[in-house]
């Protein structure tokens, strides 16, 4: 123990203490950013996973639309509109 505080005051001599504190600063804002890293990260992998299984719920509804509509149009004994089926409206399309 006393060896370990001997090499700590040893080393503050050397370097001087605005070096020192100037190290010790340096390596606590490196724990510090890469504790925030590990954190956002994980945060940023939830929400991809999330918006993926929004992505999928949405064309699973939009594939069952399609089907009601489909079968809707047969039980009224209309023909499907087959080069229709599935695609938007031109007012409904995205606008970017």
């Amino acid at each position: 123990m006393t060896e370990d505080v001997n090499q700590f005051v040893h080393l503050v001599e050397t370097l001087g203490f605005p070096i020192f504190m100037s190290g010790l600063l340096i390596f606590v804002l490196y724990l510090m950013l890469r504790w925030m890293m590990n954190i956002l990260l994980s945060k940023i992998q939830a929400l991809w996973d999330m918006t993926v299984k929004l992505i999928d719920r949405i064309r699973s509804l939009d594939n069952s639309i399609v089907r009601l509509e489909t079968m809707i149009r047969l039980l009224n004994q209309l023909d499907p509109d087959w080069e229709n089926v599935g695609k938007l409206d031109h007012q409904d399309r995205r606008k970017d």
